[in-house]
């Protein structure tokens, strides 16, 4: 379908009743997909993009060109507590009405994460140490965080999810299928009649989104992802519509591609660990080099200690642990 709303550049009828908002991303040169489900004057919504003026005004502007000056937001559902989906729903909630929705995992990351940060700054800066670390560099990445919390204004939901519930949503019937993985308490919605997915961060079309293995994370956030891509290709969509990127269909495909290269990356692990023994630092670097922006290292020792972890659940990899410090060999 893919046709633009007459006077809103960033709105795209994706599906029939299905609007793809395109929202900023302050830090970066890109946008986040946020999907807009009309019905009569009530309009619900699968996430909300950044908290800032702009964002609100281009949702309120949709509100109003899809229902009208009546127009209201009323269900949102968000898939995870990310900034770029998550951190209007303080606005919207407080200030348009919109009813939010939310995994239960998600929730007790809240207060942590964007209003009592403290605790968890400390919690990270010993997880940085543990793993290796250098303190200069620790210092630096156990405070990355902080600022995004001006990108969040938090909300807690009127509804807590599991996953299975069905949910009305515009004219739609979704349900929603729990996808840990990128986050604890990540979710999907399936639509029932149509077999459209709506994907969050799950299943991407150009990138296989950031698995990491950190205090807030699952024990073993990878298999974790890559159990919740198997289940969503038994659900054999017709059509994907990703947070990032462009909507597509080959959803098995593009499964059997994300599964492969992690694949990869644990094989090449692996290798580099040869007969030696390493720490999570060492590993991101050898794998990734040094990043000159520190908050991609983060993200990469999150996502090598996401593999590494993997690799010992299944046998591969011995992870050899004190209170000053975490390393993995081969196993015997």
């Amino acid at each position: 379908m893919n046709e633009p709303v007459a006077g809103v550049t960033d709105l795209t009828e994706v599906a029939a009743g299905v609007f793809e908002l395109r929202l900023p991303i302050p830090w970066e040169d890109t946008h986040v997909n946020c999907f807009l489900l009309p019905d009569g004057e009530r309009v619900d919504m699968i996430d909300c993009g950044m908290s800032s003026g702009e964002s609100f005004g281009l949702i309120r502007g949709a509100v109003r060109r899809l229902a009208g000056p009546a127009g209201h937001l009323g269900r949102l559902v968000v898939t995870h507590i990310h900034p770029d989906h998550y951190g209007a729903a303080g606005e919207l909630t407080q200030r348009d009405g919109a009813e939010l929705y939310l995994h239960r995992l998600e929730v007790p990351m809240v207060h942590p994460r964007y209003l009592e940060i403290e605790q968890l700054v400390e919690e990270v800066g010993r997880y940085l140490e543990i793993h290796g670390v250098p303190d200069a560099e620790a210092d630096f990445l156990k405070n990355a965080s902080r600022g995004f919390r001006q990108f969040v204004k938090p909300a807690l939901p009127v509804l807590q999810l599991d996953g299975t519930e069905v949910l009305e949503l515009g004219r739609r019937r979704v349900r929603v299928e729990w996808t840990p993985g990128h986050s604890p308490g990540h979710v999907c919605l399936f639509d029932l009649e149509s077999a459209v997915l709506f994907a969050g961060d799950q299943l991407l079309p150009n990138v296989s989104p950031n698995i990491g293995l950190h205090p807030q994370s699952t024990p073993n956030p990878l298999d974790d992802y890559l159990a919740g891509l198997e289940r969503l290709v038994t659900l054999r969509p017709s059509l994907v519509l990703p947070a990032h990127g462009r909507p597509f269909t080959a959803a098995a495909e593009r499964v059997s591609e994300l599964t492969e290269h992690h694949r990869r990356r644990k094989d090449q692990m692996v290798e580099v660990i040869g007969d030696g023994e390493l720490n999570a630092w060492q590993m991101a670097t050898a794998i990734w080099g040094v990043r000159r922006n520190l908050h991609d290292m983060r993200m990469a020792l999150q996502e090598g200690l996401a593999h590494l972890q993997s690799l010992s659940l299944g046998g591969m990899l011995e992870k050899r642990a004190t209170p000053a410090a975490i390393t993995w060999r081969r196993a015997s």
